[in-house]
């Protein structure tokens, strides 16, 4: 079983995957880091403290420096980014990481540019499951909760691909 060494990940994963109790799919992931204003964008009520117990004791939470904050405001500018995908964006260079995992399409584009390997909740999930850190009946399960249960969008088409991959 190959885990990921390290990632950043921004808030979409993390929040969609609370939202269906499904956080044991982040296994995968021996280090996952996030910037502070990721943390601070996660709003922790009741529904999620499940997702600030496992941040607080799992997730490496990086404050950025200023420079780097100074980068990220830049970079949501100039690409309309959410200013935490850009921070993502901004940490995953400072820390020198390869792997980003975010669910906005356009924070997708923009880090692929800047030559990042990017992936989403369904990704994330995918990988879980062919690495062995997710049973067969628990990936599915996981992803028709997040078609059904969660605020992510996913098409018909790219859930039915992927429960034929699982399959």
């Amino acid at each position: 079983m190959a885990r990921i060494d390290k990632a950043v990940f921004d808030a979409g994963p993390l929040i969609h995957l609370s939202q269906i109790s499904a956080l044991d799919a982040l296994r995968l992931v021996n280090k996952a880091i996030i910037p502070y204003g990721v943390f601070e964008e996660i709003k922790f009520d009741s529904q999620n403290v499940q997702l600030k117990k496992r941040l607080e004791r799992n997730i490496k939470i990086i404050y950025m420096s200023k420079d780097s904050n100074d980068m990220a405001k830049i970079l949501s500018e100039k690409y309309s980014l959410g200013l935490g995908e850009s921070q993502a964006i901004v940490l995953a260079k400072q820390e020198n990481v390869k792997l980003i995992f975010t669910d906005d399409l356009d924070a997708r584009t923009v880090a692929k540019s800047f030559g990042f390997e990017v992936h989403g909740t369904i990704g994330l999930v995918l990988r879980s499951y062919k690495e062995k850190f997710l049973a067969k009946k628990r990936a599915i399960s996981i992803v028709r909760d997040l078609e059904e249960k969660s605020t992510l969008f996913l098409t018909s088409d790219l859930v039915e691909y992927i429960l034929k991959e699982i399959k």
